[in-house]
């Protein structure tokens, strides 16, 4: 059979992250019963969802959940359809610093909110009144269990490395057949939504720029910072060696990242000329995909 060759076994790892979190609301059959009865809705008119912990107190975890989903979402590429996704291997040593940081800010916070648990449900107590239930509640001993924050790796599956000692060589071949081509799919998924982001992030600073002293609009430093890391990021995510890739995210670079966000705002020349060079790079985006 004709091999299909798959740089991502070679470039990339695959990556989850597994967040569990307490949500600290609970449904309230008994008074969503009641108040449907009361406005003669139907049963599924609508639901009372109890807060069982006032909501700052959880604001800091949720934060960081937050977080870590974000740095998952911006430094790996899709993989298939579950939780799993394609990190770079140039872009694992960040992932796993950030990570690492968060994990400790989480483990942190959780901390902090059991050992206040106690206190926060005698808090709650108080507000809920009548609709208070301690079986609600987990228990002191048992909270901390509701919380984690971790991230599992795994090779790219690669057709070579696919062994049976049960099927035979005609089944074998077949699956190394549909390994390969999934493969490439995937490979071809994941540098189009590259092609997607980089459109999305300079056409994003083109029509902030056009649309500048125009319409009232303004824009802040994070529209050059987020070009910034864009181009940081994309070489990375060049899984296909693609040169033309390459010679885009040095353009970005070069063209879009030199002036600040306040020369942007002040010169208008300068800003006209950032603002034809993220046009003319948007069109050049348009063959990556060939």
């Amino acid at each position: 059979m004709t091999k299909i060759m798959n740089p991502l076994c070679r470039k990339a790892t695959l990556v989850s992250v597994d967040i569990s979190q307490w949500t600290a609301r609970k449904l309230d059959k008994k008074v969503t019963q009641k108040v449907n009865a009361e406005h003669g809705a139907s049963e599924d008119a609508g639901r009372y969802n109890k807060l069982l912990i006032e909501a700052k107190r959880l604001q800091r975890i949720n934060g960081l959940v937050s977080k870590a989903r974000d740095l998952h979402y911006r430094l790996t590429k899709p993989w298939a359809d579950q939780g799993l996704r394609i990190l770079p291997n140039r872009l694992h040593a960040k992932f796993a610093e950030e990570f690492r940081v968060l994990k400790r800010e989480f483990n942190e916070a959780v901390d902090e909110f059991c050992a206040g648990y106690p206190d926060f449900v005698a808090e709650r107590r108080r507000a809920l009144n009548g609709l208070f239930d301690a079986n609600d509640y987990p228990s002191p001993d048992e909270i901390r269990s509701k919380f984690n924050l971790d991230t599992k790796t795994f090779p790219v599956p690669d057709s070579d490395d696919f062994r049976s000692d049960v099927l035979d060589k005609d089944m074998l071949d077949d699956i190394r057949r549909e390994m390969d081509a999934t493969n490439a799919k995937v490979l071809d998924g994941a540098m189009r939504d590259t092609v997607d982001e980089i459109a999305k992030v300079i056409g994003h600073m083109s029509e902030k720029l056009k649309a500048y002293k125009n319409d009232n609009s303004f824009f802040t430093g994070s529209l050059v910072d987020n070009v910034r890391e864009l181009a940081d990021l994309l070489p990375a995510f060049n899984f296909a060696d693609d040169p033309k890739f390459d010679a885009v995210a040095e353009r970005i670079k070069r063209e879009l990242c030199v002036e600040e966000a306040e020369t942007l705002r002040k010169d208008d020349t300068v800003r006209a000329s950032v603002q034809k060079s993220a046009d003319d790079i948007l069109k050049d985006v348009e063959s990556l995909l060939g």
